[in-house]
């Protein structure tokens, strides 16, 4: 999600070193991706192993259309590596999430969403019979068996409260950060008909984990007398820096007495707790305050009876991912972003430098370690390769392939990916995804950018072809080259590159950006003329930031962008964001936050914009679009606003997310033509369109008969 005043508007192009580096092989076939194609790759998430490490058990996410606009829904598969690959254990009309396996690997429980609440189920693998546990009491989280395998404890929002309703009123109002709401720690015994135990009810409860021996669980909190994470609370008048809403603490609770004491409860943000396999050590990840969106994370670990808590040795990122303990209690393994990849890593508990462990070029998008400590299961997956699930012992990695979910894909082509690298004019190496077209022309091709959100987060290697609200493999197909630059303030290296960019949105991040192109301008993989930009969330801020500071780009897709600070710092579900970004509140900040807003340069810009937003969205509002649209549509700049109906920040509804796919291949289509613009030609929409909430007109310049009529809202 989420630079600067003293914009640095481009970097001279004798100052940028640019060279290639990685090339991922092309994939050669007949088969062209569409975006029905697209629609229908497969995502895995939620991968769990058995306590033995022979069995695996993920979710698998597909696009279901259907005449209300379709749904994503999720089946749990679970696999014995030894024997074969895995199956769906549960139906395809449910949306199933969280598989965990009871301790002997007998039977497996996970979450199945209903129309009102997310309820437990527990199956027997033998069987395949399920019991349903929770029977609409309230909204389950997460899940564990207890280490005897008789009991599940539950994290649970329960209903049957008056949540944020004042009391004696009838209306349907929510009343912001009133009491309510908060998930508690819970005990349920599988034998008979056992009655729901609550265990830590007088707090917010996150993440938990059992000690081996069963007795105690230890969980991430928040204090019972802590504000709520809303908009009170969260600033102390002349602090130069603000609070953050973010933090939590680690506390354990008797499974037999109920009694609570804190673990690790600093200022500090301390998360995912994790036990030795002899239970006398925690392990957790510590993240510094303020600021945890970019911060440095270290993996702690404390004596599970009390004591002074000893940091392991940094990470390269500082930002690992717990995974869990080697059998012998000697290490333990995390998950962490590398560049435009991510790997598993080993961290001694003595205290040495951490070692890779995945020796793989691949991108291990997600990682899980079996709770005997033998047994790594992963996710692979890389711009030519779709995702899917193995498994390997850790004393030799050796990854077997447990699922082929998308095996169809692997034949389908896709343009070449490279990692490219070059200097910024202050010497800073910075590295980006290049994709070639599928079919290259003659000369430099058209170029289409798009930019990450976060912003702390990462250009990686996910699969050319999977779901995306852009349609990546398409637009290389159809030929043009593609750039995802890593600019300053990403993740994957380290915490002074994160941080780069606090107080300077638009700044130094756009300065990467222009050095950027102007690299592969000079490389010739890409004609200055023909450049089109494009992102989500903060990528649409660093979009609509760009395009108010520069005219080299030919069209722009600004998704749930920010374009206000100003609002943004008051409207959005995180009230802390923007303040620690820019160290202080907007009543405190107001000109440096409109400073840094995009609509403060409305009036600089010329270029075709197309923005799309879901009108529910609370992380970005939906006025945020609204605001810098209908600034450009008054001063003539063709521009369109595709508002989606019951979506928020994400969208969700395959309907909706083919709209916005088939809307952006049609903008830049009609904007960036494929051919060089000496002889280039216009082409009408790229597809029929699916209805959907339009709010724009066709603006000066405007190409004649190219649509742009309002779009009825479905069943308007």
């Amino acid at each position: 999600m989420p630079a600067a005043f003293r914009f640095r508007l481009r970097v001279a192009l004798t100052a940028a070193v640019f060279f290639c580096v990685c090339a991922a092989p092309a994939v050669c076939s007949e088969k062209a991706f569409t975006i029905d194609d697209m629609l229908r790759v497969a995502m895995i998430d939620d991968l769990r192993l058995s306590a033995d490490g022979r069995h695996v058990a993920f979710t698998v996410t597909r696009a279901v259309m259907d005449e209300q606009g379709g749904d994503l829904r999720s089946r749990v598969y679970v696999a014995d590596a030894a024997k074969s690959l895995a199956r769906p254990v549960t139906s395809e009309r449910e949306v199933c999430e969280k598989p965990v396996f009871s301790p002997h690997g007998s039977r497996l429980a996970y979450l199945v969403q209903t129309d009102d609440t997310t309820d437990a189920v527990v199956m027997s693998l033998g069987t395949g019979h399920t019991r349903r546990l929770t029977h609409g009491r309230g909204d389950v989280l997460d899940l564990a068996f207890t280490p005897d395998g008789k009991a599940l404890a539950m994290t649970m929002t329960m209903n049957g409260g008056s949540g944020n309703r004042e009391t004696n009123c009838d209306a349907d109002v929510d009343v912001l950060d009133e009491e309510g709401g908060a998930a508690g720690l819970f005990l349920l015994p599988l034998a008979g008909q056992g009655a729901l135990r609550g265990l830590v009810t007088d707090r917010d409860v996150g993440g938990f984990v059992f000690s081996p021996d069963g007795g105690r669980i230890a969980f991430e909190t928040t204090p019972p007398d802590a504000p709520p994470r809303g908009r009170r609370g969260n600033t102390v008048a002349g602090r130069a820096q603000p609070q953050d809403a973010a933090q939590t603490d680690i506390a354990m609770v008797d499974v037999k007495t109920g009694r609570v004491v804190p673990v690790a409860a600093t200022a500090d943000s301390e998360t995912s707790p994790c036990f030795s396999p002899d239970g006398k050590w925690l392990a957790y990840v510590a993240t510094r305050a303020p600021g945890f969106y970019y911060s440095a994370a270290r993996v702690m670990i404390v004596p599970a009876s009390g004591g002074a808590p000893r940091a392991l040795a940094a990470t390269p990122d500082a930002r690992p991912e717990m995974l869990g303990w080697s059998a012998d209690g000697g290490t333990i393994y995390v998950r962490e972003i590398e560049g435009t990849g991510a790997v598993v890593l080993a961290l001694p508990v003595s205290g040495a430098a951490p070692r890779t462990v995945s020796g793989t070029p691949r991108m291990v998008s997600q990682a899980a370690v079996s709770a005997s400590g033998n047994a790594l299961g992963m996710v692979l997956v890389d711009s030519d390769l779709p995702p899917e699930a193995y498994l390997t012992p850790l004393g030799r990695f050796a990854p077997k392939p447990v699922s082929a979910v998308n095996k169809e894909f692997v034949g389908y082509r896709l343009g070449k990916t490279e990692v490219v690298r070059w200097k910024a004019a202050d010497g800073t190496v910075l590295e980006g995804l290049y994709t070639h077209p599928v079919t290259p022309g003659s000369g430099p091709p058209p170029l289409l950018v798009e930019l990450h959100g976060g912003p702390a987060v990462a250009a990686d290697r996910q699969y050319l072809g999977a779901l995306n609200y852009y349609p990546l493999a398409v637009f290389s197909e159809r030929g043009y080259a593609l750039f995802q630059p890593n600019v300053r303030g990403s993740d994957g290296y380290g915490p002074a590159f994160r941080m780069a960019i606090k107080g300077d949105w638009g700044g130094v991040d756009f300065a990467d950006l222009q050095s950027g192109i102007d690299a592969l301008v000079a490389r010739k993989l890409a004609d200055p003329k023909r450049l089109g930009v494009m992102g989500w969330s903060y990528g649409g801020y660093l979009t609509a930031w760009t395009i108010g500071h520069t005219d080299r780009f030919a069209a722009a897709s600004i998704g749930a962008g920010i374009t206000d600070l100003v609002s943004q710092s008051g409207s959005m579900d995180l009230p802390d964001f923007i303040p620690l970004y820019f160290g202080g509140e907007a009543y405190e900040r107001f000109q440096t936050l409109f400073d840094h807003s995009p609509l403060k340069y409305a009036a600089a810009i010329k270029t075709p914009t197309l923005f799309q937003h879901g009108v529910s969205d609370e992380r970005v509002p939906f006025t945020q679009s609204l605001e810098l649209y209908t600034a450009l549509s008054r001063l003539g700049v063709p521009t369109k606003l595709a508002a989606y109906p019951r979506s928020g920040h994400d969208v969700t509804e395959p309907s909706l997310i083919r709209d916005l796919m088939v809307r952006n291949l049609d903008w830049f289509t009609r904007y960036v033509p494929i051919a060089p613009v000496e002889t280039a030609f216009f082409f009408g929409d790229a597809a029929t369109v699916p209805p959907v909430r339009e709010n724009g007109k066709t603006g000066a310049g405007d190409r004649p008969g190219a649509g742009g009529g309002p779009c009825p809202r479905p069943g308007s």
